[in-house]
């Protein structure tokens, strides 16, 4: 169906458009920065914050709520110990090392498992053994320390009962796992070292990349990656990756095997964070400067075309300028499978705003959060947490506020022709269509002429049942995942008046309540005259 129909010209002046309602689908494309605005594709956004682009449109995130308090020095670390039937969750803050796995009260500080720590920034890993899952944290500064699962150890070169010798724990920033060993960083160094198979103690011996890195700098973090080899069957590969963005990439059972070598050195990008990774199936995924750049991109193109294959290759300048000026403080990024989401934080110094880069695992498309303070992130039991920097961990996309503070989800759809480039059009009434749970306040409104300007949000409507909608009717109800009742909604038909050459369209939503939104956008209804032709 055309967006506008015209009338046949009868003579050599030409004719307007007749009046005309087109229907904008909900940005399931996510926030686009990276192209030209001039000729944007429809179903993106040029602003989308606060939302979660679905398969099916696009979502009202859900707010935060304080899980525990840890005291008033910045959460750096969270680590979810996984062991058999037994999980909890450890935080990293103000010199010590909290179980938050169930506090007594959110607000009041449990005694800390292990304290006199010089670092909160930890790296951490599950590792199985004969008698159960162990977890060892390295901070670069103070002895690795081991959690059993029910206490903490202290690991030097002569502690009972486990030991590690040949080097000094104090030194690890890193560890990773890679074909049942064991490998750490040493901090400031081209040093990785690694245990026995199968142990996290004994002798550790030392894989040095000296000469290996051309561009210099220390070793930041080793993660395990898994491609196809040539008989195109998968094998798995230990990543080292410098401060200065090389990635050497080793294959092997280990070290001092006869099938140990060194496949390449790929030129990939300065990383943000020893901990700012996530495997992606068998890729993994690394937050840099220039995006999030998988390491498969790397064997096929030069690290000035790597942005074209960068996950965030939508919003490459929104990217970059959040990297060159929040690079003081480490990223971290958190895949949450059970929400099919990603989520980079891109940590606040200086009075900025808070900025968090959420994306969909499953189609890629990128938003973004404001209002989350966070450090670090961690899942524990299919939830995830973040820490702050007022020493508080959050629950994250959970209830209707940001821990009893209010906030917006704004979109602002692509900037849009309407179908007659070149001819004045006048929007006069818009209306939503939507898959929701209960009703909401919510502002539709646009911005002409490249010129982005959003009216003051509307107040929120208080919690209640499901029930008429803006008195509008109900086309249908369904299930939603949680069990409630969903509808599909359109509203009222709202006044816009706005004229100008391009559009875009805006919706507002406020968030200020208990309950966690269920409010998904699906498409916008308009009704267009469009006027001469020209400015």
């Amino acid at each position: 169906m055309s967006l506008v129909n015209r009338i046949a010209p009868s003579s050599k002046r030409q004719q307007r458009p007749q009046i005309v309602t087109p229907a904008l689908p909900a940005p399931v494309g996510g926030l686009v920065t990276s192209q030209n605005i001039g000729a944007m594709q429809p179903g993106t956004a040029i602003v989308l914050s606060n939302w979660f682009p679905t398969r099916t449109g696009t979502a009202v995130r859900g707010g935060n709520r304080k899980h525990a308090t840890t005291g008033t020095e910045p959460v750096e670390s969270l680590m979810n110990y996984v062991g058999g039937n037994a999980s909890a969750i450890f935080a990293g803050a103000g010199g010590n090392i909290y179980d938050i796995t169930s506090p007594v009260d959110p607000v009041t500080p449990p005694a800390p498992d292990v304290t006199g720590q010089t670092s909160n920034y930890y790296s951490f890993i599950n590792f199985p053994v004969t008698g159960g899952n162990r977890m060892p944290v390295v901070n670069g500064t103070d002895p690795l320390q081991l959690y059993d699962g029910l206490t903490w150890q202290a690991v030097t070169g002569v502690s009972v009962p486990i030991a590690i010798t040949g080097v000094d724990t104090s030194t690890l920033i890193h560890i990773n796992a890679y074909r049942n060993r064991i490998y750490m960083v040493e901090s400031g160094s081209l040093n990785v070292w690694y245990l026995p198979v199968d142990s996290v103690g004994g002798a550790a011996s030392v894989l040095s990349l000296s000469g290996v890195f051309t561009k210099g700098g220390v070793i930041q973090f080793t993660a395990t990656w898994s491609s196809e080899s040539g008989a195109a069957s998968m094998q798995a590969y230990l990543v080292v990756m410098s401060s200065e963005g090389e990635a050497a990439v080793f294959s092997g059972a280990f070290p001092e095997a006869d099938d140990w070598s060194l496949v390449n050195v790929y030129d990939i990008a300065r990383p943000l964070g020893k901990n700012g990774w996530f495997r992606a199936g068998g890729d993994i995924v690394i937050a840099t400067e220039m995006g999030m750049v998988p390491v498969s991109a790397a064997r096929y193109k030069d690290p000035a075309a790597l942005g074209m294959d960068a996950i965030s290759q939508k919003i490459e300048p929104t990217w970059k300028q959040a990297a060159q000026s929040r690079a003081s403080l480490p990223w971290e990024i958190a895949k949450w499978n059970e929400n099919d989401a990603f989520y980079v934080n891109t940590p606040a110094i200086d009075g900025q705003e808070t900025l968090t880069i959420v994306g969909n695992l499953t189609t890629g498309a990128i938003s973004t959060y404001t209002g989350w303070d966070n450090r670090c992130f961690g899942i524990h039991n299919r939830q995830m947490y973040f820490g702050c920097n007022d020493g508080t961990v959050r629950l994250a996309e959970v209830g209707g506020s940001d821990d009893g503070m209010p906030y917006t989800a704004q979109a602002a759809f692509a900037w849009d022709h309407l179908g007659s480039p070149g001819w004045t059009k006048s929007i006069k009434q818009a209306q939503a269509i939507w898959n929701t749970t209960r009703p909401f306040a919510y502002r539709l409104s646009a911005s002409t002429d490249y010129r982005q300007e959003f009216p003051i949000s509307p107040n929120t409507l208080p919690d209640t049942d499901p029930a008429s909608l803006w008195d509008s009717g109900l086309w249908d109800s369904a299930k939603w995942d949680a069990g409630e009742v969903q509808y599909n909604v359109r509203s009222r038909q709202l006044s816009i008046g706005r004229t100008g050459l391009v559009f875009s369209m805006e919706v507002q939503v406020p968030v200020n309540g208990t309950n966690t939104p269920q409010i998904e956008l699906v498409s916008v209804y308009h009704t267009t005259v469009a006027g001469g032709y020209g400015v």
